[in-house]
């Protein structure tokens, strides 16, 4: 058996690993290169293999680092099946064509800016139309613990992984060997989805290192955090601000506003979520309460909810979000993205960045080179939409809400799959290398961090 790390092999993202064993290619997830500018160029880099000899790709979530190639993948060969959880496949269809139209709308802004200067136009990665091809691909779905005969002895068990909703650690099984790719395990005690399974035995791991160097504040902390946060912005006359991913975080965050609410700690407001992707993530959700856990389903169970209680505002057009910045304060804001890439979230900094009384509270991962991540690090001023914003809102950040392990986790994952070998994938350097210390020193496992374009074999 033969894996060659094709991505989010020394960077957080990008997941993408080839394996071949007894003549059948599969890919673990194909995802996008996102964050530093010189890492989203891999995106237009050639596939390290060719995408129409790829028999199956296995997805374990549907995050876009994790998926975010597919159409690319699909418009260049691929015509094996996609093999995922049954909310894998539907959020994915939502997120690939929602990044079909940032990837458009950028190509176009590029260009104009390329003409500009006298240089040729690069095309978007993909469109909608590549979309709706790989669409068509999501032929496999599967249920967790369920054995899939991929092809020639070759199958794959999905294991729950804890992390988003439906995702996955990927047992692969052949000639006498079993691999487990971790995806990315989650956290323990997040709302909604189930605790992180305990992985199979193995003989090798591809393992995630997001937070390989660090332990997670309890999520009481954090609740506390984000309760703080709402009522000292709220409370002198601000709004609040928080960047979000649309698909968990948005859902974790609604849950616990929820919670703040049905327990009359929530300071008179409105909670606008001003995403269309979250919103209608937020809706697939609904439609998958049996992978709920059982504090999930019985939140669920009747009116109010957790995405439907009296604060709470759905916002889907551009009109009714440059409402909401019409209003100066009284406001709880979600939006995208998460990061602070991109989305309407860019608008809402700009109105509120500036602001004394305002805040920001970061709640997820901010890769280098995103402006979430200077906004964190500390920046006096940022650039936004080519004007130059002073940093004068309090800023937040909060770990807790995380839906990554921690390296506890980690140790415990690695400790209960037992493998000869682990490869230390999807994480930064600092991260990767707390991993393989802890690793060493807990669980005397030799490690070895994965480069992009190395080939090891089993």
């Amino acid at each position: 058996m033969k894996i060659t790390f094709c991505g989010a092999a020394g960077t957080v993202t990008g997941s993408c690993h080839l394996v071949e064993a007894g003549g059948v290619r599969v890919l673990l997830d194909c995802g996008l290169f996102q964050g530093r500018r010189e890492e989203e160029d891999y995106n237009r880099d050639p596939f390290p293999f060719d995408p129409a000899r790829i028999d199956s790709l296995l997805l374990s979530h549907a995050h876009l680092d994790h998926v975010g190639l597919v159409p690319r993948l699909v418009r260049e060969g691929f015509a094996g099946d996609i093999v995922c959880t049954p909310p894998t496949a539907e959020i994915a269809k939502l997120m690939l064509a929602d990044s079909a139209h940032l990837q458009v709308e950028e190509a176009a802004y590029r260009a104009r800016k390329a003409r500009r200067r006298g240089e040729e136009a690069k095309e978007p990665l993909y469109d909608m139309g590549d979309v709706l091809m790989a669409s068509s691909a999501f032929r496999k779905l599967v249920s967790y613990k369920e054995e899939v005969e991929l092809k020639d002895g070759l199958s794959a068990v999905f294991h729950d992984a804890g992390h988003i909703l439906g995702s996955a650690n990927i047992e692969l099984r052949c000639e006498g060997k079993t691999v487990v790719y971790s995806g990315d395990i989650g956290n323990r005690d997040q709302p909604i989805v189930c605790e992180p399974s305990v992985p199979p035995r193995a003989d090798a791991v591809l393992i995630e290192s997001t937070y390989g160097d660090r332990k997670h504040r309890p999520a009481e902390e954090s609740e506390a955090e984000l309760k703080e946060a709402i009522e000292t912005v709220i409370g002198r006359g601000g709004n609040l601000l928080i960047p979000s991913f649309a698909l968990e975080r948005t859902q974790e965050i609604l849950y616990e506003l929820f919670l703040l609410w049905q327990r009359k700690e929530l300071p008179e407001c409105r909670i606008f979520l001003d995403s269309p992707l979250a919103i209608a993530t937020t809706r697939v959700f609904a439609r998958y309460l049996d992978y709920f856990d059982k504090e999930g389903r019985e939140a669920f169970s009747h009116a109010p909810n957790p995405f439907s209680f009296p604060p709470l505002r759905y916002t889907q057009t551009t009109d009714e979000s440059r409402r909401i910045n019409a209003i100066p304060e009284g406001n709880v804001i979600i939006a995208g993205s998460g990061m602070c890439t991109g989305g309407r979230i860019i608008h809402h900094l700009r109105h509120n960045l500036w602001r004394e009384e305002a805040g920001v509270i970061f709640v997820g991962y901010q890769a280098g080179g995103t402006l979430g991540r200077r906004i964190v690090d500390g920046a006096d001023h940022v650039r936004i939409f080519g004007e130059d914003v002073a940093v004068r809102a309090q800023v937040w950040t909060v770990n807790g809400f995380s839906s990554h392990a921690d390296q506890p986790i980690l140790i415990d994952w690695l400790r209960a799959a037992a493998p000869k070998e682990a490869f230390l994938v999807h994480g930064e350097e600092h991260s990767l290398n707390g991993l393989a210390r802890a690793a060493e020193s807990q669980l005397s496992l030799k490690t070895h961090i994965a480069v992009r374009g190395e080939s090891v074999n089993l």
